[in-house]
Parts: C-alpha cells; structure tokens; sequence
C-alpha cells in the first residue's frame, strides 16, 4: 500500500522550512541588535553615532531577505508580495529620511509573522502524518505456496492475500477470506465501538485487529484505499484559500495602486517624509495577509485532530452562520466508550452483581 506517497506532498517544501529558520535567525540576531542600541541610545545619548551604528546593522540583517521577497513578487504577484512590496519601500523611505529604527523594525515584524504563519502551516501537517503512519509498517503477505513472509506495505497491489494477527493493523483495503475479529476502526471512521469481520466483509487499511486471525484478499492500495482518499481531503482542504484571501487577491494590484497614489499625495501635501512612510507602513495589509491563511489552516487541522474532516476552508468560514448541526452516530457527540451508570438489583449485593458480570465477561 503506497498512502505514504499520498501524503508525501506538503504545503511546506524543506527548503521552504530552511527558508524560513534561516530568516528567523536573522530576525532574532537583528532583534538583539536593535535591543543593544536603544539601550545604547538610552545609557549614553550623547554617542548617537554608536546607536545608529547598531540601528544600521540590524536593518541590514533583515533588508535582503525583504528586498529579494519584494522583487519575486513584482515578478510573480501574489498576495503576500503586496506586503513585501510596501514593507521593502517604507524601508527603503525609512533609510532614506534616517529612521534607522522604523528600517530594521518593520522587516523583524513581517518576518516574525511569516513564521508564525509557517508554524501553523507545519502544525497543521501532523494530522495527516499521523494518518499516513497507520498503514507505514510491515505486512505478512501469503505466498501461492502458502508460506508467509514480511514484505513492506508499500509493495502490495491488489490481489495479494495478507494476514492479519491479534494486535496487527490491516495494511490496506480488502475483503476478508477466512477468520473472524473485532476490529478497531476509530483512526478511518470515528467509530468507538469495534467492528467485528468475518468471511466475506470489506475492513478498511490502518484499522487495529484486537482479537482472532483474519486473512485478507487486498483490493484498493494507495490513493484509491479509503485512508488514502481521507489523506486526499485533508490536503485539498488546507491548500484551499478561505473567500476573504481570494477576495484580496483579486484587488490587490489595484490595491498597491492606490497606496501609492496617497503616499504620493501625503508627500505633496505636507512635504513630510515622515507622513508619507507612515502611510505606506499603516496600508500594510499584514493583519489580513497572515491572519486569514493561518487561521483557516489552523482550524483545519485542530478539527482533524479531532476526527472531523473539513473539506474546504470555505465551509469553515460558513460555520459561523450555522443554526443548526445534524450528527449521524454515537461517538461525535459523546465519548464514545461504554460505561456503567448504575445497577438495579432488588434481590442481590452491588458487589455480587458486579462478580458475577465479571465471570461472565471473562
């Protein structure tokens, strides 16, 4: 069973990752710097040169991973290159006009929040981890002569016959040909109470076989195994962008138009360098930009985590409008186990009740 190369694609590259530990570093370095020339500034005012000093260097730390984001936007627009694009000029502005601290402190926020932002983007690939490690394991497959040996779950393909012992998890989809089990399926299905299987039944791959012998005849590997098309919807949920980040997508351009118009103006009017970077700095969409992505794949992932797929960030957006939620089992609601409320025994002890339940159980 391949579902671990349906799960391979991730909304974060590795070198996305080391993108983005490389530009932490450097925002937390340009941090410590822009810390040591204020308190600089603070305990000997009259030695500005050694403040600003300080103030340049941690604007420097930042500005190449601002410049080069900004660029890539202008050739590849998007809506977090809006973000870039006006950071890069209020910085640019700030720089020119000497405001050193405005230069280095604008690009350590962007850049604290893109990784915040990329956080939650990792956080939000553990559910689907943990789905593709169900099936990640050994096999026992059957042989034409009979003999079992262990091959990896990866190998299998339809047809093949498994076999499946107390404690194992069915490595793929298939039909049961000889034996009978309880089966726990709670990780696929959200079903509490275990299934039982006999000759002849569909049981599903990543469910924990809890007692008996089942041997399975494997009929849907990879991609079209039902974790894999569970795994599938995950991932389609969280690439997909909520309404209010294709709604700002859509006026962007226009969007970078007018706040250069009005910083233009802004200048016109007071002839302040000052007013005018405060108007490029306030246009910053950034609350937008990094909120609505990660909030959306955020809840994602938390109602994966527990046991409830959303199928787009869409129908996320809309649960706020919900009056009313039709649920279809026992398990969604409730915890899901069996437990003992109370024993109505008029003629018997509570406790010789309880012993004899228990050697019938057993």
């Amino acid at each position: 069973m391949t579902v671990q190369t349906a799960a391979a694609p991730s909304l974060l590259s590795s070198a996305e990752q080391r993108r983005a530990a490389r530009q932490l570093t450097l925002a937390m370095l340009a941090l410590g710097l822009l810390a040591l020339g204020l308190i600089w500034r603070w305990l000997a005012p009259e030695q500005t040169g050694v403040s600003q000093l300080l103030l340049g260097f941690a604007s420097l730390l930042v500005a190449v991973p601002v410049m080069r984001s900004a660029w890539y936007s202008l050739r590849y627009p998007s809506l977090h290159g809006i973000t870039d694009q006006l950071i890069a000029l209020a910085m640019l502005g700030a720089w020119a006009t000497g405001d050193l601290l405005t230069a280095a402190l604008l690009p350590i926020i962007m850049i604290f929040g893109h990784v915040l932002e990329e956080r939650s983007v990792i956080g939000s690939q553990e559910a689907i981890h943990a789905l593709g490690k169900l099936t990640r394991s050994h096999a026992r497959k059957i042989q034409a002569d009979g003999s079992i040996i262990e091959v990896d779950n990866g190998t299998l393909k339809a047809g093949d016959r498994v076999e499946v012992r107390a404690g194992d998890r069915v490595p793929a989809d298939g039909r049961v040909l000889s034996g009978q089990a309880s089966l726990d399926t709670a990780s696929i299905t959200g079903e509490s109470v275990p299934m039982e299987a006999g000759v002849g039944m569909s049981v599903f791959g990543g469910a924990i076989n809890l007692d008996g012998l089942l041997r399975i005849e494997v009929t849907r590997t990879g991609h079209e195994s039902t974790l894999g098309k569970v795994i599938a919807l995950m991932q389609n949920a969280e690439r997909s962008k909520p309404p209010i980040t294709r709604l700002l997508e859509r006026y962007a351009g226009s969007y970078m138009v007018l706040v250069l118009l009005l910083a233009a103006v802004t200048w016109f009017i007071t002839n302040n360098a000052q007013a005018m970077l405060a108007v490029l700095v306030a246009a910053c969409p950034c609350a937008l930009v990094l909120s609505a992505p990660a909030t959306a794949i955020a809840g994602v992932a938390v109602a994966a985590r527990h046991g409830i797929l959303i199928r787009s960030s869409a129908f996320l957006e809309e649960l706020a409008d919900l009056t009313s939620l039709v649920v279809d089992k026992t398990g969604t609601l409730t915890f899901g186990t069996l437990r003992l409320q109370s024993i109505d025994s008029p003629l018997e002890d509570r406790s010789h009740v309880l012993t004899l339940a228990a050697s019938l159980g057993s």
